[in-house]
């Protein structure tokens, strides 16, 4: 188990730079509200959550929950054919994301095969499409909260 100070340290490595106290606690707090530890995987990731937070208007907590679902996901231990996975982002995102959107999202994330990130008979495995399933909720969640957004005007 980390110490406090230890694990705050290895955060603001990873981060890039340091950050108070306050702001250390409430994300302490957030990751109680979405269910994870403090611990050395769990602080890199959050780390490059709140790096990517800086793009996009999503809370930390929404990139946060995003990532914890997509890991669920993921978890399943199960491969997919490149098809499926395409019908089930498109459904995710509520037919929303273009083409050229989703095959971004594989490109970011999973590795070249026979010079293609995406293939639509490649069988791809659960752990490869964390961050591709993650993309698509956070696809997803910021245009709700625009919606939502332009509902109250």
């Amino acid at each position: 188990m980390l110490s406090n100070l230890d694990a705050k340290k290895y955060f603001e490595l990873h981060f890039g730079s340091r950050i108070s106290d306050s702001a250390w606690y409430r994300l302490k707090r957030i990751l109680r509200d979405c269910h994870m530890e403090v611990t050395l995987e769990n602080l890199q990731t959050v780390a490059g959550l709140k790096l990517t937070k800086q793009y996009t208007k999503l809370s930390l907590k929404q990139l946060i929950d995003c990532h914890v679902q997509a890991a669920i996901l993921a978890s399943q231990k199960v491969s997919f054919q490149g098809d499926v996975i395409f019908r089930e982002l498109q459904e995710r995102t509520k037919n929303k994301a273009h083409r050229t959107t989703i095959l971004r999202w594989f490109q970011s994330s999973v590795s070249q095969v026979n010079g293609k990130y995406f293939d639509k008979e490649r069988n791809y495995k659960a752990e490869e499409l964390v961050k591709v399933f993650a993309s698509a909720f956070m696809y997803d969640a910021k245009y709700s909260t625009i919606k939502l957004g332009k509902g109250k005007s």
